[in-house]
């Protein structure tokens, strides 16, 4: 009798034991495929690991209802890869499983299938001279993909020093040899300009994932490069598990940024997955940055990977000048620009160029209160202000997503003196039309970019000179190319600085730098204005500076003193429940229990907390941390054992994420 080992994406790590299908012929193998499985009183998609001759168990078998694929989605790689996964990330080996092969992926009605020819003939050589930098970086990364050796560099180059065709000299020598290549981004706002560059120079062999692709493409572009009908796929963060047979090279520009870590379960991270596929495979694996993270400029240092330096940029144009201008200036009832700010965005406008303002802050003001009796707006479900947006006028939860309309008198005194307090990207583009009116002007954020197509059309109408001025939050600090955008302007450089987190001083400076990067890089030189409360912190005059060197001395003083990552390994262990006081006494149980734990096997590790999340309650569930610092193998026996000890909890739950991107 046929016995299916299925592993099922359920916190349980151990796999399920099925009959196949009924009405299925003898002869197929479903090693490898997805199957549809009863589960309790669920039906669940599954991972078939093996499909053997068995003995039945005394206790019957329920059977597999159904087929979803008509090939192997796993194979060797993928289980090893899953269980890697499952080892360094918390999670059982059928959640690991569904990262990698996602579970949402579905075959269309009607498959077309792509031929080889869709490729065309391989790359499409582009006659471009390399500077003696961007030639170098080539030879010793196109050395590594030749030797197939497993070989980790970190491109370390300023904004506009060619590290874009350094990728795409290195991903045509793997495609010349019969590799496949893969190369992450971090934005999917950068997907349209990345497709539009790297389509031109390789033709139809790129495969483009994301988030924003439906079930259908995904699972037309997995089984393309499955079989090996692309061989280069372009995207996201999960573009990294592209099941590709033969990698040349992986690529990961903007290494440093945070949305290369998975926030939830399981909670890996882009750029070790891309390691381990690099040693599996023996192919070279790139990390490229203006402002890399600390880690990686550490292990470069180190000699555990190898640095490779681009410090200037092509045709030797100049960085962009930064200034700095203290907010501590601005007087009451002004609006958001500083005078001098103002009079740079007139100066640049009248010379017919274009300008970025960059405030990290969405909405039209982030706190509304009652002038009276000091009443807070705050969000029924979460203990966060909620966010006022014009047009209509409604209050937003960032969090949660719930609305309600703006009041016309306090809630508490009744009183109309209602205000709004600090300002985000609408209130900011309400003051450039008033300073501005002549001036077309293009609101870049989640709100008004909810699709790759709204990103796509942003990008063209910014490269196409449809809008004088592009404001916006974080998606237009990095990648983008614009020639004619001659000045940038940060409204307020303090969104991140004084965030309770290891890493705030460290984002700072590196949203400085990339979003200066912008501006400068057609024939009229750049500058840069920055708005600050701290004109005096370490990260916004090192920010000023492009002094890299100096910020990392500095931060890396910090950590070191604190006991932070790069100088340790970290974890973050959450402890939710809809009740507060089971939350508190749960988390003070678990401490003990952690601290017990320590004591008894002599494991040099470090406990904080637990205290409270930076928002104790989200979506009606309140929250703690525990923080556990040391190093990584000590941190996992730790975290399993956390993870077994939530099962004494009824309603509380327990999540363990390794390497948090941030503590809040």
């Amino acid at each position: 009798m046929i016995i299916l080992n299925v592993a099922v994406p359920v916190p349980v790590n151990k796999t399920f034991s099925y009959l196949p299908p009924e009405n299925l012929p003898d002869e197929t193998d479903l090693t490898g495929r997805r199957v549809k499985v009863p589960f309790g009183k669920r039906t669940l998609t599954g991972y078939v690991l093996s499909a053997q001759d068995g003995v039945l168990p005394d206790k019957p078998l329920k059977r597999a209802y159904g087929v979803i694929d008509d090939f192997a989605l796993i194979n060797g790689e993928t289980v090893e890869l899953a269980q890697y996964i499952c080892n360094n990330y918390i999670c059982s080996l059928g959640e690991a499983l569904a990262s990698i092969a996602p579970l949402s992926m579905k075959p269309a009605k009607r498959q077309k299938k792509l031929s080889l020819s869709d490729c065309g003939d391989g790359a499409r050589s582009v006659p471009f001279k390399l500077t003696s930098r961007q030639q170098n970086a080539v030879d010793l990364i196109n050395k590594s993909i030749e030797n197939q050796s497993a070989q980790t560099f970190l491109i370390r180059g300023v904004t506009a020093s060619g590290k874009t065709e350094v990728y795409l000299n290195c991903i045509e020598k793997a495609l010349s040899i019969g590799k496949s290549a893969i190369m992450l981004i971090p934005e999917i706002s950068l997907t349209p300009q990345f497709v539009e560059i790297v389509k031109r120079r390789f033709s139809s062999c790129v495969g483009v994932w994301h988030s924003a692709i439906s079930a259908t493409e995904k699972y037309k572009l997995f089984t393309a490069a499955k079989n090996g009908n692309i061989k280069l796929m372009l995207g996201a963060r999960s573009a990294v598990f592209a099941p590709f047979e033969k990698i040349g090279i992986i690529i990961i520009d903007e290494e440093h940024e945070h949305t290369y870590k998975q926030e939830q379960k399981p909670s890996y991270d882009a750029r070790e997955i891309a390691a381990w596929r690099s040693k599996y495979h023996n192919a070279a694996l790139a990390l490229g940055s203006a402002t890399p993270s600390l880690e990686s400029f550490k292990d470069a240092l180190e000699n555990k990977i190898t640095m490779i330096e681009m410090p200037e940029r092509i045709d030797n144009k100049s960085l962009p000048e930064i200034k700095v201008l203290s907010l501590r200036n601005k007087y009451r009832g002004s609006g958001m620009l500083l005078n001098e700010t103002i009079e740079a965005v007139s100066a640049a406008l009248a010379k017919k160029e274009q300008v970025i303002v960059f405030l990290n802050r969405r909405g039209y003001s982030p706190s509304i209160m009652c002038r009276k009796c000091g009443c807070v707006y705050q969000c029924p479900n979460c203990s966060i202000s909620m966010v006022y947006h014009r047009n209509p006028d409604i209050l937003k939860c960032h969090y949660c997503g719930y609305e309600k309309k703006l009041p016309v008198a306090c809630p508490e005194c009744k009183s109309g003196e209602v205000a709004v307090f600090g300002a985000g990207t609408q209130k900011v583009e309400d003051e450039l039309k008033k300073l501005f009116p002549k001036a077309s002007i293009l609101r870049l954020d989640s709100d008004t970019a909810s699709s790759s197509k709204a990103y796509e059309n942003a990008y063209k109408g910014v490269k196409e000179l449809d809008y004088d001025i592009l404001l916006g939050t974080q998606m237009i600090a990095k990648g983008f190319d614009f020639p004619k955008v001659s000045l940038v302007c940060v409204i307020d450089a303090d969104t991140s600085l004084y965030l309770p987190d290891f890493k705030s001083a460290e984002r700072t400076f590196q949203i400085i730098t990339q979003v200066a990067g912008r501006c400068g890089r057609g024939e009229t030189a750049g500058n840069v204005i920055v708005q600050t409360n701290y004109p005096r912190h370490y990260a916004v005059e090192c920010a000023q500076k492009y002094d890299f060197a100096s910020f990392y001395k500095e931060e890396t003083k910090q950590r070191e003193k604190l006991f932070y990552p790069p100088y340790c390994d970290i974890a973050k262990i959450a402890v939710r429940n809809k009740n507060e006081e089971r939350a508190a006494e749960d988390s003070e149980n678990l401490f003990k229990f952690l601290d017990g734990f320590l004591k008894s096997f002599s494991v040099s590790l470090k406990l904080l907390g637990p205290s409270a999340a930076y928002i104790p309650k989200l979506n009606n569930t309140y929250r703690k941390h525990i923080i556990v610092k040391g190093v990584k193998d000590d941190i996992l026996k730790l975290a399993s054992f956390a993870a077994g000890y939530s099962k004494r909890f009824q309603d509380t739950k327990i999540s363990v994420e390794i390497m948090p991107s941030d503590l809040i």
